[in-house]
């Protein structure tokens, strides 16, 4: 009996103690995470911390460790140190980082030499803590194991890396509270790749570098990336861009991707945040997945503690330009006409009748690897921009849209008077929407509006938000309602779209025949228009709704965006002048 207790103890004390699960086809359990965390902070207080940071919608905690040298953990001690960032499990069926990241915290605080100078390291070791509890073996179709792993879908089954504006959940509130307290130069959210089959276990997705603020992108192409990818290959773990495919498989060319701020990377590169997706190959040994993942991470970490000072002040520097930017990019396409030449090691792409289906079924053959020169397609260009306002206007019965730029720490102003002020005022024009819910939401897109000028009254209360600062990227894409990622497009603003006030026809008849007496030129191109289109000349109500919309009685606030832009100059002393007060 006394032995049976010594087994269970010491099977308690490995999956704790022991080495990481991974070894094992293995990656660990949220509790099993927690108590090795724990057990780090315990051992090496004075170099590492485990902060318990805010709840998941599971109900539990999203925690935060962060490795310093210098023992500092809060974020005014940090100095000029430069920051990374480290997500894992936002889909924890893919749970490569998380046991990366294990090996990697034990391998710094076992020898606290290793632990760089310059670097602060902050590790969220499980991000989507719901998923990571609704364990299962098979869920992950295409994918090489462990044999135990979480679900894509957080407990509300919206997938968290589509949450980074809408923030649906507890656990995106979480983690702007984390990314706000650690301001990262660099942040790195770890994944498993999906696609295509080549000979490479690790991928990188580099936030699209025509996104970027200029000083960043450019160093980035030219020093940054070119130093990882070199690192990597000699470490063993050769990376390629990740395989996106233009069209089929690989050999037809890959493009960048586009992560818009939706995305974790797209999000974070709105606060001029150097943002990568790890993506280890699906097919791969998970051992492998881990290391290679692991390996990056390292090569990560040196790159900027060889780099830190001038990581910090471009970052410096692209916040200061960005408070300054007249106008700003809010929309790109691909550009097709552009692409340099890769080289990729891959297999053959084959092609034979499926026994199911009867129809032509795709394989890879392995024993016919390649490596040869593709297409990639890594340009994007800017098919859409505004001219920065200096204030948005925001009417405080939008509180859902409030709640969520204070809770990104975006300044604001509060008016303590009514005010007239000459703004700019859009109407929507058109958009689609999608047929079936999108995460939790009907997605609207393709969004196209006009403007006007328009003299409005600000009401005391109403939130007054300036541009002139480092977070500009973040609130112009959130607040220009053709932006792909607007809290418009999330549909927050949803109830503009339909029309409150209408007209019994056998009364407006006689307002309709006033307008037309009283107006001959309206008369003319409504005549025109009836002799034009055979539909309207039949269509009674529809040219009574004609010159309803003509006409005094119409609805002037239907589809009109209910945020305003200011764009007149203003000081700091100015707004003293125009009677706001800064927000608590």
């Amino acid at each position: 009996m006394k032995i049976f207790y010594l087994l269970i103890f010491l099977v308690s004390c490995y999956s704790v103690l022991g080495q990481a699960p991974y070894t094992k086809n293995q990656t660990y359990t949220y509790d099993q995470l927690q108590d090795e965390y724990r057990i780090l902070e315990q051992n090496n207080p004075r170099y590492c911390k485990l902060i318990q940071f805010g709840k998941s919608d599971f109900g539990k905690n999203i925690q935060l460790f962060i490795i310093n040298k210098d023992g500092k953990f809060k974020k005014e001690e940090f100095g000029k140190k430069t920051v990374l960032l480290i997500n894992n499990a936002i889909h924890p069926g893919e749970p490569c980082g998380v046991d990366a990241s294990v090996k990697l915290a034990q391998e710094l605080l076992d020898n606290p030499k290793n632990i760089p100078d310059s670097v602060i390291i902050g590790i969220i070791p499980m991000y989507n803590v719901g998923g990571a509890h609704n364990r299962n073996c098979c869920s992950r179709a295409n994918q090489n194991g462990p044999e135990e792993y979480g679900f894509r879908g957080n407990a509300k089954n919206l997938d968290l890396n589509r949450d980074y504006i809408k923030a649906d959940t507890k656990n995106t509130r979480t983690f702007y509270k984390i990314f706000h307290y650690l301001n990262p130069h660099v942040f790195i959210d770890t994944h498993t790749s999906d696609g295509a089959d080549y000979q490479y276990t690790m991928t990188l997705i580099t936030s699209q570098i025509d996104k970027m603020h200029p000083l960043l992108g450019n160093m980035v192409k030219k020093q940054m990336n070119p130093v990882l990818y070199d690192e990597m290959k000699k470490s063993n773990w050769e990376m390629i861009p990740y395989v996106h495919g233009i069209r089929g498989t690989p050999d037809d060319g890959i493009k960048d991707f586009l992560e818009t701020p939706r995305f974790s990377t797209g999000y974070t590169n709105l606060f001029n945040t150097l943002s990568f997706v790890s993506e280890a190959h699906m097919l791969k040994k998970y051992e492998d997945r881990v290391l290679s993942t692991y390996s990056l991470l390292k090569v990560m970490i040196k790159y900027m503690d060889d780099n830190s000072y001038k990581l910090y002040k471009l970052k410096e520097e692209a916040d200061k330009q960005t408070a300054q930017m007249e106008y700003m990019p809010i929309n790109w396409e691909l550009d097709t006409t552009k692409f340099d030449m890769l080289q990729f090691k891959g297999y053959e792409a084959e092609y034979s009748k499926s026994e199911i289906t009867g129809q032509r079924k795709l394989h890879y053959n392995q024993d016919k690897p390649y490596d040869k020169e593709i297409r990639y397609f890594n340009r994007y260009a800017v098919i859409d921009s505004v001219k920065r306002p200096t204030y948005y206007i925001i009417p405080q019965a939008w509180l859902d849209v409030i709640v969520r730029l204070q809770l990104n720490d975006i300044k604001m102003y509060q008016t303590t008077e009514d005010l007239e002020l000459e703004t700019e005022v859009y109407y929507i024009d058109d958009y689609t929407t999608v047929s079936h819910p999108y995460e939790g939401h009907y997605l609207h897109r393709n969004t196209t509006v006009s403007k006007q000028i328009q003299t409005m009254t600000i009401h005391k209360g109403d939130y007054v938000v300036p541009t002139n600062n480092a977070n500009a990227q973040f609130i112009v894409q959130t607040l220009e309602p053709h932006a792909v990622d607007s809290y418009f497009a999330w549909n927050y603003f949803d109830e503009i779209l339909q029309q409150k006030e209408w007209f019994s026809a056998y009364i407006f008849e006689e307002t309709a025949k006033q307008m037309l007496a009283d107006n001959p030129e309206l008369k003319k191109q409504f005549e025109a228009k009836k002799k034009a289109d055979e539909e309207f000349a039949n269509d009674a109500f529809s040219q009574l709704y004609y010159l309803y919309k003509l006409s005094d009685n119409y609805e002037r606030t239907y589809n009109r965006y209910p945020i305003y832009r200011y764009m007149k100059p203003l000081k700091e002393k100015d707004i003293e002048d125009a009677r706001l007060i800064i927000c608590g």
